[in-house]
């Protein structure tokens, strides 16, 4: 598998992580108790967040990865500091990853 798929699949369960988490806490909440609930939402995000995790460990090179999270950080509005800086991350993002690639391929001339 590719360092672009490994990443994409990491952001993917990091994000199922966090989602199915507070969706199956609720759910076992409303189902049966508070305690089922937690132990139901905890036991989601320990699954997924370890399969992130695993995505994660395996990419090789880390090169193009600012770009990818600074495209995430652009897709969740106001959950960090508001709309107005997603496009200085996104750029931010794009120029560290270009750089750390240019460096990377001038190396190995």
């Amino acid at each position: 598998m590719s360092d672009g798929r490994r990443s994409c699949l990491g952001f993917v369960f990091l994000l199922a992580a966090l989602a199915l988490a507070a969706v199956f806490g609720i759910g076992g909440w409303v189902g049966r108790d508070f305690r089922t609930g937690a132990i139901l939402g905890i036991g989601a995000f320990a699954f997924f967040a370890a399969l992130s995790a695993y995505m994660f460990i395996t990419i090789k090179d880390y090169a193009w990865l600012p770009a990818v999270f600074g495209g995430l950080y652009a897709l969740l509005p106001d959950l960090i500091a508001g709309p107005s800086d997603d496009i200085v991350v996104l750029i931010l993002g794009a120029v560290i990853s270009g750089i750390w690639s240019w460096r990377k391929s001038k190396r190995a001339v």
